[in-house]
């Protein structure tokens, strides 16, 4: 047991701020594009670029998906020679499916690998956004 610091405990208190990014909103932004995308390819809304192509849809939903993605880094959470977390590594493989479900779904030109693959992309947004919200900034205030 670690002896304990009268004063610090007294005077100081740890919180954990939770903190969200702009690449976080931007992100948001990027999935909610290609959940319209999903619905308007599916509700045959005739849209611009998609139309009620299936395979449009899946196009732009790996377009929008990729950039979405491309916001965030592994190499900024873990430092230089630090493992990845499972958390990480759990992501990654999700990120991974959801390319192989964008590939299948430009393949086949079906629905449902397009489902997987929207389905895939919303749940990286949310595990990487509940994610960053969890490990916020820990900073020491006056208690």
């Amino acid at each position: 047991m670690t002896p304990a610091r009268p004063l610090e405990e007294w005077w100081w208190k740890e919180v954990r701020l939770v903190t969200l990014s702009g690449r976080d909103a931007v992100a948001t932004v990027l999935t909610a594009l290609a959940a319209l995308t999903y619905l308007a390819a599916i509700q045959s809304w005739d849209v611009w670029l998609v139309g009620s192509s299936y395979r449009w849809a899946a196009g732009a939903i790996l377009v929008l998906g990729l950039a979405t993605c491309s916001l965030g880094s592994v190499a900024s959470d873990v430092g230089a020679g630090a493992r990845m977390e499972p958390t990480a590594m759990l992501l990654s493989v999700v990120g991974a499916c959801a390319l192989a479900f964008g590939v299948w779904a430009l393949a086949s030109g079906s629905r449902t690998p397009l489902s997987l693959l929207i389905a895939s992309v919303v749940a990286l947004w949310a595990a990487s956004t509940l994610r960053h919200a969890w490990h916020g900034t820990h900073r020491p205030v006056i208690a």
